[in-house]
């Protein structure tokens, strides 16, 4: 059938299901141990208990940070911005039994006030962790960390990420090389007591898709705009359509950006 929803719908490997879990903030896992200092990017990291405040993170077993984190027994989870997306991909190239991570990449670090692992400068958020209990997954080990510090940058954090301000939304990982940010905050509306949820919810879906239908008008004209400023070589800004200039951003067609290099990109 044509209108089937179903007919789509396709089969991928189970390794899959990783990605599909993907998505939520990377995380820079510090550690230290005998004088030495380690970081590494984490995604397979998540909440285990609100009382007492439990978090979890799985590390590879021949992983040069599950050694680091199984002798000191604390680390601490560092949140990175857009503006560390390619810092965060060269660390989790290199291993720190082979190079002082933290040496090569020139990265300021500050004292943590309850563990011993370093903090990362330029990030945006600070989780400190003690470890309760190391639980053998596979050929993974889930590090149960009790909280025991949490420090934010408010402009960035509050009860939740806020995402005002572009520079400060936390980075998320896709899978692979590819990274993204979160573009903004949605309020939903619950319906009252009296109010039949079927009936609520197909309004409220009928009010999401004109949304985004006239966001979509707007950014059309948006593009034209930019589109305009490109041919008089004007300097444009493309974070004002939502669309930020991270891996995954590519010019619509007709919009043709200058090249920038990487060296330049890098500065």
């Amino acid at each position: 059938m044509a209108d089937d929803p179903l007919v789509e719908i396709e089969r991928r490997p189970i390794t899959a299901a990783a990605r599909i879990l993907a998505g939520g903030p990377v995380a820079l896992v510090t550690s230290s141990d005998r004088g030495r200092m380690n970081v590494a990017p984490v995604v397979w990291h998540t909440p285990l208990s609100s009382t007492p405040a439990l978090v979890g993170i799985a590390l590879e077993r021949s992983r040069h940070s599950a050694e680091m984190i199984s002798h000191a027994e604390e680390f601490a989870l560092n949140f990175p911005a857009r503006a560390l997306l390619h810092h965060v991909q060269y660390l989790g190239a290199m291993s720190g039994s082979r190079i002082d991570k933290i040496e090569a990449t020139q990265w300021e670090t500050f004292e943590a006030i309850e563990v011993d692992a370093p903090l990362l400068t330029g990030c945006i958020a600070w989780v400190e962790c003690k470890v309760q209990q190391v639980v053998p997954v596979g050929d993974h080990l889930l590090f149960v960390g009790v909280v025991v510090s949490v420090q934010v940058l408010p402009h960035a954090f509050d009860e939740r990420w806020l995402l005002k301000d572009a520079d400060v939304r936390p980075l998320h990982f896709l899978g692979e090389r590819y990274y993204s940010v979160l573009e903004g905050v949605m309020e939903a509306r619950a319906p009252g007591n009296s109010d039949a949820p079927e009936r609520v919810l197909a309004d409220r879906l009928v009010e999401e898709l004109e949304l985004s239908h006239d966001a979509q008008e707007r950014r059309a004209e948006l593009l034209g705009e930019l589109a305009h400023d490109v041919a008089l070589g004007n300097v444009i800004d493309v974070s004002q359509v939502g669309m930020g200039p991270g891996p995954l951003w590519a010019p619509p067609p007709g919009l043709a950006l200058p090249h920038v290099s990487e060296g330049e990109r890098e500065r």
